[in-house]
């Protein structure tokens, strides 16, 4: 059993930096099969990425809609094609949750009408999937972006070494000032990702009952949208709470079988090690790992709460059963070598 990354389809070198520190594999969703990021791919064939595609096929059609998507952005975005695109937030969140055809949404786009036609399950989710496929593409790009500012800065260093003869800051100040910190790309349009993102999820549900992510913003959205939500004592907190391992390199330690016993266990034995949390009372959370406990909310009835519209039929395996509880977890980006931070974002 491993944990699900979300609602973000792009796993950054920070984020897998930060969650080796905890597990030794997790589970990604992607939207679409075999257009994976090399960084990724990377990844995956080290074991620590084990990528789930709940729908096959459309690849032909993205590529279609992307290259559509590309011109409009040269056109009207700026002249910065794809990233423009997304970063204008053509896309709308009602649109992408919705069912419509991949047609109608290049109409949205492009603000021209194209006529309806009936749509399989491939096509009632390509909304979903498009969306989350650019939104990775936006990410990977930021994060090239800031490993390019960094990689500059290092040699900007080195040059005024040569000139002057001064040294380098110390590794520890490099790019760790108050415009630089690690990258949250995911934290951009997370509202739309989120739907976008059970919408997908939901049509096959990989079974696990604990899910990973790194934007505060998703957590507090998440929890506002139960009636109660537990978060695990500092106390208990520190029996999961582990070093940073290097990177590249596997954890030994494994925090997924204790998080599952929570998913499964009475409300009586969870009161014991959780205090009962609320998004508005933030100072009690730590800077570190945060684990929380959603109960009586297995995950499928938990994200069908960020649909709008009709929702696509949930299936399930027929030894699948549901979970008691649904386990959260907030691991905050880790600083890597050579990533160097992130240029801040102004929406």
């Amino acid at each position: 059993m491993k944990p699900i990354y979300f609602p973000a389809t792009y796993v950054s070198p920070s984020a897998a930096a930060a969650m080796r520190a905890f597990f030794p594999s997790v589970v990604t969703c992607q939207p679409f099969a075999g257009r994976l990021p090399p960084d990724m791919r990377t990844l995956q064939e080290s074991g620590f990425l084990e990528v789930f595609t709940p729908v096959a096929g459309g690849e032909q059609r993205l590529d279609d809609m992307v290259r559509e998507f590309r011109q409009w952005g040269h056109l009207h975005g700026g002249g910065a094609g794809l990233h423009a695109a997304f970063w204008r937030q053509r896309l709308q969140a009602d649109s992408l949750a919705e069912e419509g055809s991949s047609s109608q949404l290049v109409s949205q786009i492009k603000n021209r009408l194209t006529p309806a036609r009936g749509s399989t399950e491939p096509d009632r989710l390509i909304p979903a999937r498009l969306f989350l496929h650019l939104a990775q593409e936006f990410d990977r790009q930021r994060c090239e972006i800031q490993q390019d500012m960094a990689r500059h800065e290092t040699l900007s260093a080195e040059l005024l070494h040569a000139l002057t003869g001064e040294h380098d800051p110390p590794a520890g100040e490099r790019n760790q000032g108050p415009a630089f910190g690690p990258a949250g790309h995911e934290d951009h349009l997370w509202e739309s990702r989120l739907a976008a993102w059970a919408r997908l999820f939901l049509c096959h549900p990989y079974p696990s009952p604990v899910f990973v992510t790194s934007s505060a913003a998703v957590v507090d959205h998440v929890i506002a949208s139960v009636p109660r939500a537990l978060r695990l004592l500092p106390a208990a907190l520190v029996m999961l709470a582990r070093p940073p391992v290097g990177v590249g390199h596997s954890s030994p330690y494994n925090a997924m079988p204790r998080l599952a016993e929570f998913a499964t266990s009475p409300l009586s034995l969870l009161e014991k090690q959780f205090v009962t949390d609320t998004p508005d009372a933030p100072g009690a959370r730590g800077a570190g790992l945060d684990v929380f406990v959603l109960p009586e909310a297995d995950p499928t009835q938990l994200f069908a709460r960020f649909l709008t519209g009709v929702p696509d039929e949930c299936r399930r395996r027929p030894d699948e059963r549901p979970w008691r509880h649904t386990v959260l977890v907030r691991v905050p980006l880790a600083l890597v070598p050579g990533d160097g931070g992130t240029m801040p974002i102004v929406y």
